[in-house]
């Protein structure tokens, strides 16, 4: 009997080898690439093993212990790149679809920046949204289908998302719904609301909250306000991301309020698109450099973001005179005819006093249907074509649109730029709006292969290493998104696998939607998106970053 017994357990064990054998252990092996971690360490050939969403192995791996390989000799592999300041806040809702980013290797993105995001929607900003948006090229397909922060995220677990999406609020909502947009300092009262706001909405998954000090209508919040909710952020360590009051001739004493509210607050600060803004003001930037420096040695956790473009974008009224920039009828006065005059004199007296180079300034969108044409052009030429002064092309095309002009402002050095962007502190953020609008910035589908192709015509060996650290690891860091921006075993499996011959970015002012191209290999939570450099439309494998 014993002798049967072992007889029949051995040939059932000989049957079950066979099964055994075919057992992979391993959903996706990536062999052959030269892996920068996110470490800061050289890159090395190494091969790297997937199990659902996160990496399970890093090393000398066997291509037969998977069930999907990806040979990628001779191609670069990265963790998924984090785009720190984006206005990808409707995409999913506006633009479903959308595939600018990840055709940069961007598997995660920050949206909620510079005082305005799609959530939360209390009180009388529900009215004001769509202007708000609208002035910026993002034109809304109705009402806006969430009120809470809860409830924005529930939206897009339901529908899903092209990338991770982490979100801020904006300082905007906050004070849209508690005192609309008037143009005074807040009280005490409306300070506290504003403050219990932010608290729900950082309990509710919010990664921070955004300041944008040059719109309305944050224009007109005073330092107290601000050091107030940056106190309620740091309570979360959340972060506090800043567009300044002024990055140009003011660009040091802005910086040095934001200082100022970090220490008194305790928060964990963002400097918003770093740069130093008209050709007076670009020696202004070593200042900033040591301003940043010297408050990082003093234990200020600040950090900054920027982009590799001489043109910046927002809505074509913030070149007017505050006076009239923030006036409640500014609508109605700019349509009146009856008042175009005493308008004009008004712009004319004051870019007297203030010199302003129309041929600077390039109209990207337009509400009014009439001037659809202006679009791509420069404010100097439209007058010409008009037969007009510039302050009356000006007046018109706001006008016409309701404020609804977005417009590109070419003010920034390139050698300003590429030394904010060797800084360690500063990673890579498109601003990116309106990515699917009719004439959006070239930006939003070429930040980060550009960085990529330059950091790749480095000759020092160490640079993608730095890079990978600067534009995934550090990042995602800094604004918690756990677990994401290394390749290592444990963290979530975004990846990037890049061909370094072939990595440009091809979008233009005058062709801003087209795609980027090099990226060959594109893995969000464990899912490839990018295939062998074709999109699969059907995948949608991007998660809500919820703090």
């Amino acid at each position: 009997m014993k002798i049967r017994i072992v007889l029949i357990f051995c040939f059932s064990m000989a049957l079950a080898l066979p099964a055994r054998a075919q057992e992979k252990a391993y959903d996706l092996v990536i062999t052959g690439a030269v892996v920068a971690d996110g470490s800061g360490a050289r890159p090395r050939v190494q091969d790297v093993a997937v199990n659902r969403d996160r990496i399970a192995a890093v090393g000398r791996l066997s291509p037969e212990d998977a069930r999907q390989v990806i040979r990628a000799d001779g191609l670069y592999l990265l963790p998924g790149l984090v785009d720190v300041h984006t206005h990808s806040d409707f995409n999913a809702w506006v633009y479903p679809g959308l595939a600018n980013k990840v055709f940069q290797g961007v598997t995660s993105e920050i949206a909620g920046n510079c005082g305005m995001s799609a959530a939360p929607v209390l009180g009388s900003h529900g009215e004001r949204i769509g202007e708000v948006w609208g002035r910026e090229g993002v034109r809304l397909p109705g009402k806006v289908p969430w009120k809470t922060f809860a409830q924005y995220q529930s939206w897009h677990d339901r529908h899903g998302l092209m990338t991770n999406l982490g979100v801020l609020v904006g300082h905007g909502n906050l004070r849209s719904a508690v005192m609309g947009f008037e143009s005074r300092a807040a009280s005490d009262e409306e300070i506290a609301a504003m403050q219990a706001a932010l608290s729900r909405s950082l309990e509710e998954g919010a990664l921070g909250v955004s300041f944008g000090l040059i719109y309305l209508p944050g224009i007109a919040a005073e330092e107290k306000e601000l050091t107030a909710l940056c106190r309620t952020a740091a309570a979360y360590q959340a972060v506090c991301a800043f567009h300044m009051r002024n990055e140009g001739s003011r660009l040091l004493e802005s910086l040095d309020e934001v200082i100022r509210i970090g220490k008194a607050s305790g928060a964990r600060i963002e400097i918003s698109h770093l740069k130093a803004a008209g050709q007076g003001n670009w020696d202004k930037i070593g200042g900033a450099f040591q301003k940043i420096e010297e408050a990082r040695a003093a234990g200020l956790e600040i950090h900054a973001d920027a982009y590799p473009y001489e043109g910046s974008f927002a809505e074509l009224g913030v070149v007017l005179p505050d006076e009239l920039y923030t006036r409640k009828d500014r609508n109605d006065f700019f349509a009146d005819a009856a008042r175009r005059e005493e308008l004009l004199n008004l712009l004319t007296a004051y870019y007297r006093e203030h010199p302003r180079s129309w041929s600077s300034v390039m109209v990207a969108t337009v509400k009014a249907p009439e001037d659809k044409g202006f679009q791509g052009k420069r404010l100097a030429a439209i007058a010409e074509e008009e037969g007009l002064k510039p302050e009356a092309a000006l007046a018109g095309l706001l006008a016409r649109s309701g404020f609804e002009v977005s417009a590109f402002f070419f003010s920034q050095s390139p050698e300003v730029i590429h030394q904010v962007l060797e800084k360690p502190y500063v990673s890579g953020g498109s601003d990116s709006i309106a990515d699917g609008s009719d004439y959006p910035h070239p930006r939003a589908y070429g930040t980060f292969a550009r960085l990529l192709a330059a950091a790749f015509k480095e000759r020092d060996s160490g640079s993608l290493g730095r890079f990978a650290r600067q534009h995934a690891a550090e990042p995602a860091a800094f604004f918690g998104l756990r677990e994401r921006g290394r390749i290592e075993p444990g963290y979530y499996a975004d990846l990037v696998v890049v061909d370094p011959a072939s990595v440009a970015d091809l979008a233009t002012y005058e062709h801003p939607k087209t795609l980027s191209r090099g990226f060959v290999w594109v893995i969000i939570n464990g899912v490839p998106v990018i295939a062998e450099g074709r999109l699969r439309d059907a995948e949608r494998a991007g998660r809500f970053l919820a703090r």
